[in-house]
């Protein structure tokens, strides 16, 4: 690890909401068909209830290791909003949820994670007030002093992807005009909605040129650039730098990740906006490459292992970590968080991964 630099402050945008994760009694089920039966009654033992979300997820496990983060997002002015923002303000510290705009024109977002044992997760979303949100919803007075603004889960945010995301370009760009980096990470489009129409190619090359970090995972990255299933990640890759990506971060699940850094020129410019000298960031100037998944102890849930492996990649970026350590926080805090029921009781702290 480099010398660590300042403290950092960061802030996380984007889709947030609710999250209530049925427990369920099946313990054998082989599919989800197995637990939900139409006409039947499914009984669960309880249920947890959790922020969720690109920004609920990240921000969380960015504060958690070390980033003082702030949560943008839009709620109702509904029991669900003030749930949501008690529990951010709970876990993050007071003023964790000071960027969420509260409005009586909409609904605070929710979700059900239907997460039986041994499956993999679905997940019942209703967007709520994640299809308004856009730029006049940051306030980023509120942000000053932040050296980063992560935006996550543009495909579930209809004003966001509308336009080929122009509203993304305009956050992304007053960000960078405030000295900001800026990092990208994407979900999955759910084929039966509105995003399913957007042209994801002309969306990239869009909002790409004002990313400082790409950071989707392989799947998303490949239904968005046309790319053949067996493509490999550097191919793909190599299609967002096309577009005008950076430096690129791949989630590529139990393959782990690829990543694919820019130049000496961008670096500098990251060094410049970071306010560190000359040289910092040297380990990252045009490294790539793969790093294979850790193996967790135990798997209960993967949701929200993407968003935390992502917030742990930044975090030692802004904490000043060398790169290699970047990435293998990055993969340490994914397997971690697949412990949990949840996107962030899993983590630990950088300075008790050692012990």
């Amino acid at each position: 690890m480099a010398e660590e630099i300042k403290k950092r402050k960061a802030a996380c945008a984007g889709n947030i909401g609710i999250d209530i994760i049925p427990h369920f009694t099946n313990k054998k089920a082989g599919s989800v068909a197995d637990v939900i039966i139409p006409g039947r009654i499914t009984h669960i033992e309880g249920s947890g209830v959790h922020p969720g979300g690109s920004p609920g997820n990240t921000g969380l496990a960015m504060n958690l290791f070390g980033i003082d983060t702030v949560i943008c997002g839009k709620t109702g002015n509904d029991p669900f909003g003030d749930m949501l923002c008690r529990m951010l303000d709970d876990a993050g510290g007071a003023g964790t949820s000071a960027g969420i705009i509260r409005s009586d024109d909409v609904y605070t977002a929710w979700s059900v994670i239907i997460s039986p044992a041994g499956l993999d997760r679905s997940i019942l979303q209703n967007p709520g007030a994640n299809d308004d949100f856009g730029f006049d919803d940051i306030d980023f007075d509120l942000l000053r002093g932040c050296s980063l603004l992560h935006f996550g889960h543009p495909p579930s945010m209809k004003k966001i992807y509308e336009n080929s995301g122009r509203e993304l370009v305009r956050i992304f760009s007053a960000a960078q005009e405030a000295g900001m980096l800026t990092s990208l990470d994407m979900c999955a489009v759910d084929p039966s909605s509105d995003a399913a129409d957007c042209d994801w190619q002309e969306f990239l090359a869009e909002v790409l040129p004002y990313t400082d970090f790409f950071v989707p995972s392989i799947d998303e990255l490949k239904y968005m650039t046309g790319a053949h299933a067996k493509e490999p990640p550097e191919m793909t890759a190599r299609r967002a730098r096309e577009l005008g990506a950076s430096n690129i971060l791949i989630k590529c699940g139990s393959d782990g990740m690829y990543f694919e850094n820019a130049g000496e020129a961008v670096i500098r410019s990251i060094e410049d906006r970071l306010e560190i000298s000359t040289g910092s960031m040297d380990s990252w100037i045009g490294v790539s490459g793969s790093a294979p998944a850790k193996k967790a102890q135990k798997e209960v849930s993967g949701l929200g292992a993407g968003d935390t492996s992502i917030a742990a990649y930044l975090s030692a970026m802004l904490r000043g970590y060398d790169f290699r350590d970047c990435i293998d926080l990055a993969l340490t805090e994914g397997a971690l968080c697949v412990t949990a029921e949840d996107a962030v009781s899993g983590l630990l702290p950088f300075e008790e991964l050692s012990r």
